[in-house]
């Protein structure tokens, strides 16, 4: 029915009375709708634009968090004249220098073997002419253990089962050894070291008790093979150690014996790869840059980039960060050492136009001379300091909590970006709010001109009534 009453609209009057209504609408709503939906696209540009200002930082944040820690800078490159002999892992101790390593030995467990059986569940203990549950004791460096083997697992596969479930220090494997008559035997293993040779003893459960018939794993005193340790000599000093793996030897560094040396032994180089260090410089270096640049698109007017171009023009925020960051790189560390207490004593500046440069050679003799001075400097020998804690941490470390806070949910970076948010749910409800008022409008407009459009309906039809009485008389006086 409001169709039809909007489209009849005009009738009397002869003037579009719907486009009257609808066009004094728009140009009502227009301006207003349109200042609304600016501010809609400046606090979403605002949003975008902390967005990647947020990016920009956390990756400085990460080349900062790479220089933070001591044992970032603990590339230690081992240099072995016989790598088959043993491997080396240097710590974060591990100190430049030259060795030399003699193994003669390695590290080896005791290895039983059973006597053979015709199938994996043979049975074991066979009493009344099945197999019943028995006991096995296992002696270790003289310390005794019991195991209980229940009569379903009175086979050879059971028991093994039961010995690995024990968890006592030996473990047991079914092997085909391929003989044609009986081909599966128990292979007993133990740890590695001359103390840690074992034997096992079984016990029928009878009265007296007697070994497990057929459960043999041979003369225990000279088994498939034996305990023993490592025999190894590193700089002249003679180590044994019940594990290929050696953590005694060389202060800060593991050796993991893998074969003998030849006669004199192996030298052994530990030099410092500072070639990893240069790389996390240049990285941050890479990292402050790119933030730079893109604090420099975002407040730039005339930048045409389309993503994060101009979006936040004249913002005092984009100016604190930029502050913030560039005081980082050229400001003193907390932790000077030495002749080192900045990025300057690296090599590491800012030119005229604001963008950080790295000098090699400056930075290859500060790593070559004051390698523990660049350390301290940066990480103040801290190794996982808490981004609360209020020690020192370093040039790196104190950065690190510095962009932590810049970027956390308190931060101004977080804060001005809720606040945009918040203003753009504002802005869309008032163009709500505009919307319900128009309609609002329309339905006023169109009501009044229906009025109008009767009431200049009636007049021309008064008019026209009129015209015709009047013609109708004088025509009658015309004829008299």
């Amino acid at each position: 029915m409001a169709t039809s009453t909007i489209a009849s609209l005009g009738a009397g009057s002869g003037v579009d009375i719907k486009s009257l209504a609808t066009n004094l609408v728009e140009a009502e709503r227009a301006p207003v709708k349109a200042t609304i939906d600016k501010k809609i696209t400046t606090a979403n540009n605002t949003v975008s634009g902390y967005s990647y200002i947020n990016l920009a930082l956390d990756n400085l944040k990460s080349a900062f968090a790479d220089l933070k820690n001591q044992s970032s800078f603990s590339s230690i490159t081992p240099s072995i004249s016989q790598p088959t002999a043993f491997s080396v892992a240097p710590g974060t101790t591990a100190t430049t220098g030259s060795h030399t390593v003699l193994v003669t030995a390695l590290a080896s467990p005791q290895r039983s073997l059973s006597a053979g059986f015709a199938a994996a569940n043979t049975p074991l203990n066979v009493q009344a002419g099945q197999a019943a549950a028995f006991d096995l004791t296992l002696t270790i460096n003289g310390r005794s253990s019991s195991i209980s083997v229940a009569a379903a697992n009175a086979s050879p596969a059971g028991m093994v089962n039961t010995i690995n479930q024990a968890q006592l220090g030996v473990t047991a494997a079914l092997v085909n050894t391929g003989d044609p008559i009986a081909p599966f035997k128990i292979m007993l293993s133990g740890p590695s070291g001359a103390a840690n040779g074992f034997t096992l003893t079984s016990s029928d459960g009878g009265a007296p008790a007697s070994p497990v018939a057929n459960l043999d794993f041979g003369d225990p005193l000279h088994p498939l093979q034996s305990a023993a340790n490592a025999d190894l000599t590193v700089d002249g000093v003679r180590i044994s150690s019940s594990s290929n793996t050696v953590t005694s030897g060389l202060p800060g560094a593991t050796l993991n014996l893998t074969g003998l040396t030849t006669a004199g032994g192996s030298s052994l180089n530990f030099t410092r790869d500072t070639a990893t260090v240069k790389t996390k410089l240049q990285t941050l270096v890479t990292a402050y840059n790119d933030a730079i640049s893109m604090l420099g698109t975002v407040s730039d007017p005339k930048s045409t980039v389309t993503t994060y171009g101009a979006t936040l023009v004249g913002n005092s925020t984009v100016s604190f960060v930029r502050n913030q960051i560039r005081n980082m790189v050229v400001g003193d560390s907390s932790s000077k050492s030495g002749t080192v207490g900045a990025m300057r004593d690296l090599g590491i500046t800012i030119d005229r136009s604001g963008v950080l440069q790295l000098d090699a050679t400056k930075l290859d003799t500060a790593l070559s001379s004051n390698f523990d001075n660049v350390v301290t400097m940066l990480s103040d020998n801290r190794e996982n300091l808490s981004t609360y804690s209020a020690l020192p941490a370093g040039l790196a470390g104190d950065s690190v909590k510095k962009l932590t806070n810049l970027m956390s949910t308190t931060g101004p970076l977080t804060t001005e970006s809720r606040n945009a948010t918040a203003r753009i749910s504002t802005y869309n409800a008032e163009l709500t709010k505009l919307e319900t008022r128009m309609t609002a409008l329309l339905a006023r407009y169109n009501s009044q001109f229906s009025i109008m459009d009767s009431m200049v309906g009636q007049t021309n039809s008064m008019r026209t009534s009129l015209t015709s009485t009047f013609s109708s008389m004088l025509a009658g006086y015309n004829s008299k």
